[in-house]
């Protein structure tokens, strides 16, 4: 294999040529298909980034030169954008990027999965299910035992399991007994509660007829990962990678456990969000000290260690209590008063990967009695 790619390469160095010459009316997409955030975010900001007159017009072929996570999304993907399957768009864009202006034949990386142009609100999804697919997954429905017409909500919680080898992100891990509460309380309501989750630390133990451990009991699919995310009435998640899809769909999250803070998907209508404690000298950090001390923004966990700051998970009571506010939109007088001096602090800042604003309009909301706490 190694061989074949090397002797492609100078029909690769011609491709590049001839890029150069049309001038970026032909470019090369990255997909970075090995997380399924990216796979999901990053490419529906960009069409609709592209629907909007933001992206230029160009002929656009994709590749994806480190694997898939998920195979399903990607066959959807390919109703959608030109993505090549040999492996040889891949050879031509390392060419490419041995030469100087490299820049010019590939699509920008943009705001990646951000929506900083609330564009998801004036474009519909660009990915959809043909008839088949929709039978299929009524079928699937049917088989873990909930009822056409039934609501769910998808039970996310990204545990030390998942992606073990990126240990610097343990700082975003829970513990899945802590949503036992909350579970139960939404099936109260009426919701089925399922578990997601493609590699999980335990079962769930409280698993019932309305609380479905999807992600240990044998019904997991890469079709229903993406059916059961694009049809929730909501996630409630702790900012793993498929609450993209859910917003990809224009499906809205209930955000606990949530760090870094200054990275909420401000963008998604009618979501809801709490964050974990931030325990510095023996007390909680309120949020100005938060953005002050730069930890809104900390994407690894040795920089909380090395700034003395100590994330503790949101309590059981919690989670809870943002689930239900979700469930139910508590709209309380006055309490509109407390989220506006809430996002009036809240910094808008410019990311430190992409150069670009991490947020535009805000259209989520704080907790309501987890913000009281900090009042």
């Amino acid at each position: 294999m190694k061989l074949l790619r090397f002797c492609l390469v100078p029909l690769a160095l011609v491709c590049v040529a001839l890029l150069r010459l049309l001038g970026g009316r032909v470019k090369i997409g990255v997909l970075q298909a090995n997380r399924i955030g990216h796979l999901a975010g990053n490419v529906e900001v960009h069409l609709c980034e592209r629907d909007a007159g933001i992206r230029p017009r160009a002929i656009e072929i994709w590749c994806s030169p480190w694997g898939c996570c998920n195979d399903y999304l990607m066959r959807m993907w390919r109703r959608v954008i030109t993505i090549d399957r040999t492996g040889f768009v891949t050879i031509v864009q390392k060419v490419n990027r041995l030469f100087k202006g490299w820049h010019v034949c590939e699509i920008e990386s943009g705001n990646l999965d951000r929506d900083a142009h609330n564009l998801y609100e004036k474009y519909p999804p660009h990915l959809s299910f043909t008839a088949a697919e929709e039978a299929r997954g009524q079928r699937e429905l049917v088989r873990m035992g909930i009822p056409r017409g039934a609501k769910w909500v998808c039970l996310i919680v990204r545990d030390s399991t998942y992606l073990p080898h990126l240990a610097y992100h343990s700082h975003r891990d829970s513990d899945i007994d802590d949503y036992a509460s909350a579970a139960l309380a939404l099936a109260k309501r009426g919701y089925y509660v399922i578990r997601m989750g493609a590699k999980v630390a335990k079962p769930m133990p409280f698993a019932t007829s309305h609380i479905i451990d999807y992600a240990t009991n044998g019904m997991r699919s890469e079709f229903m990962d993406i059916y059961l995310c694009a049809k929730c009435a909501f996630a409630l998640n702790n900012g793993a990678g498929l609450d993209a899809i859910c917003c990809a769909f224009r499906r809205p999250s209930c955000y606990v456990n949530f760090v870094p803070v200054e990275y909420l998907a401000t963008w998604s209508r009618g979501a809801l969000a709490i964050w974990k404690h931030h325990i510095k000298d023996g007390r909680r950090m309120m949020p100005a000290e938060i953005w002050a001390s730069g930890a809104g923004q900390f994407m690894r966990t040795e920089e909380y260690e090395e700034a003395g700051i100590t994330l503790v998970n949101n309590t059981p009571e919690e989670i809870k209590a943002a689930a239900e506010e979700m469930a139910d939109g508590y709209s309380v007088p006055g309490f509109h008063l407390a989220q506006r001096d809430f996002w009036r602090t809240f910094p808008r800042s410019i990311s430190p990967y992409t150069q670009k604003p991490i947020h535009g309009e805000i259209r989520m909301r704080i907790g309501r009695e987890f913000l009281k706490g900090y009042q």
